[in-house]
């Protein structure tokens, strides 16, 4: 099986030699192209890279993910490599990635904080809080288990490519991968690697800055966390105030209900977007239901809730106004929300 090896360089003209040398050495004995993608850097990189026996292929838009695109569409391969210019990675940890490959897994990736990391490699906050916590959060988000998100040594099968609709251009790349992995299902493997200080150059990694990209991307597609689990937690926190005899807590519980009921609604309309657009983060269990959804379902729902505000109003008395007063605003909210639901849908039922 031939093997394409995708390397990512912007103005890495200190390392990226000896980079290619490693990676030379580690695959002698595979069928390989090694393909430079240079993100228009303005040193000799790519003039090294081409000398050292790379295919150089220059792209113009800036970002980690930008590049490692370009070299995903332009590589042959039947296994596709990833793995960076700055020397922080001996690509002889890439050949266990491409056994399991080669075993059955779809997708392998690489683990620096169970493997051999140099002193000094990662800075104490990327290993002790950064990685482990975004981690954290994308398995408990999406039901993965990989243990080092952003490894950026990882190896993955054309027919698994196929799968996965790869888009980000900046840095939360290496989460979208491992995202998108976990949602299509691919059968994953985890190795432990060395991990090596820069051999040269400034890095490109902004702790705080490419942190919040990983953490934004992670909450963006996952509306059932972001929405729909606080929007409970709001239910919940309103009835328990509702039964206060005190008028300020009950406005108070009025408010929380009705921006739960907000909440619950962007979540819902966050989900339906996701399931008729061509994002790749689809709940199946959720299109299962949102398909059997007709307009006239949520109106009936709604002109419910109405009924029942309208009820309350008819005691007169001030706890019941705000009670019935609740109701009559959610009954808006759904009836409205109903007809942009619909809309959302009306493509996905007509295809």
């Amino acid at each position: 099986m031939s093997l394409s090896l995708i390397i990512p360089c912007l103005n890495e003209e200190e390392s990226i030699a000896k980079t290619l040398k490693r990676a030379q050495k580690a695959f002698e004995n595979q069928e390989l192209e090694i393909l430079v993608v240079d993100n228009a850097s303005t040193d000799r990189s790519a003039e090294i890279a081409s000398e050292n026996g790379a295919r150089v292929i220059r792209e113009e838009k800036r970002g980690y993910g930008a590049a490692i695109l370009r070299g995903l569409k332009e590589a042959k391969g039947d296994y596709l490599v990833i793995g960076d210019a700055d020397g922080t990675y001996d690509f002889e940890d890439a050949l266990p990635l491409i056994e399991d490959l080669k075993a059955g897994a779809e997708f392998a990736i690489g683990n620096r904080l169970t493997g051999l990391a140099e002193p000094g490699a990662m800075p104490w906050l990327h290993q002790n809080l950064g990685t482990p916590v975004l981690t954290a959060i994308l398995n408990s988000f999406y039901g993965g288990k990989i243990k080092d998100i952003n490894c950026g040594l990882r190896a993955i099968s054309r027919e698994a490519l196929l799968k996965l609709k790869l888009r980000s251009p900046g840095m939360e790349f290496a989460s979208e991968m491992v995202i998108h992995a976990n949602k299509a299902q691919l059968k994953i493997s985890e190795r432990p690697i060395r991990y090596y200080r820069r051999a040269g150059g400034e890095a490109k990694l902004r702790t705080f800055r490419d942190g919040w990209r990983h953490l934004r991307f992670i909450l963006l597609f996952a509306p059932f966390q972001l929405f729909v689990l606080p929007a409970f937690l709001g239910f919940l926190v309103g009835l328990f105030l509702n039964f206060s005899d005190r008028f300020g807590i009950q406005v108070l519980s009025s408010l929380v209900i009705l921006s739960a009921t907000q909440v619950l609604v962007f979540g819902i309309l966050a989900k339906a977007y996701l399931w008729t657009s061509d994002a790749f983060v689809v709940d199946r269990k959720f299109g299962f239901w949102v398909e059997k959804f007709r307009l006239e379902y949520g109106i009936i729902f709604s002109f419910g809730l109405g009924l029942l505000g309208i009820l309350f109003l008819s005691f007169w008395d001030l706890k019941n106004l705000i009670r019935g007063s609740t109701f009559l605003a959610a009954s808006l909210q759904i009836f409205f929300s109903s007809f942009l639901l619909s809309i959302l849908l009306f493509k996905k039922k007509n295809e």
